[in-house]
C-alpha cells in the first residue's frame, strides 16, 4: 500500500475553526502546567510554536499530549483543530488529532 501524503496545507493557510492536517517544526515548549476546567477538574496543557517554511503558530498540547514532543521535533498534526485565542490563531489535536513524529529534515 503506498504511503499517504497529507494535504499540502501551510501554517499560512490556516484559519480558525477548520481541521488542518500541517508539518512543521516545534521551535520551543513552556514548561507543562495545570489549569482548572470549566467543570473544575485540573488538566495538564503545554504551549509551544510550531514553524514551517510559512509561517509560525501557536500549538496547544492537553493531557497525555504533553509529552509526545520536544522542542527541535519535526512533526505533522493530523487532522488538528484550529482556533482562534485572543485574536491569534492556534492548533491543537482537538477531539480526532493526531500528533506523527517525523524524522529530522535532510540538511
Amino acid at each position: 500500500m503506498p504511503e499517504s501524503r497529507p494535504p499540502a496545507t501551510f501554517i499560512s493557510d490556516l484559519r480558525p475553526s477548520r481541521v488542518a492536517t500541517i508539518e512543521g517544526t516545534v521551535t520551543d515548549l513552556e514548561p507543562v502546567r495545570e489549569v482548572t476546567t470549566r467543570e473544575g477538574t485540573t488538566k495538564k496543557v503545554r504551549n509551544g510554536r510550531l514553524r514551517d517554511g510559512t509561517g509560525e503558530i501557536v500549538l496547544v498540547l492537553w493531557g497525555s499530549e504533553v509529552a509526545l514532543a520536544e522542542a527541535g521535533d519535526r512533526v505533522r498534526i493530523v487532522e488538528g483543530w484550529v482556533s482562534d485565542a485572543r485574536g491569534r490563531a492556534q492548533i491543537s489535536l482537538g477531539r480526532s488529532g493526531r500528533l506523527e513524529k517525523l524524522p529530522p529534515a535532510p540538511h
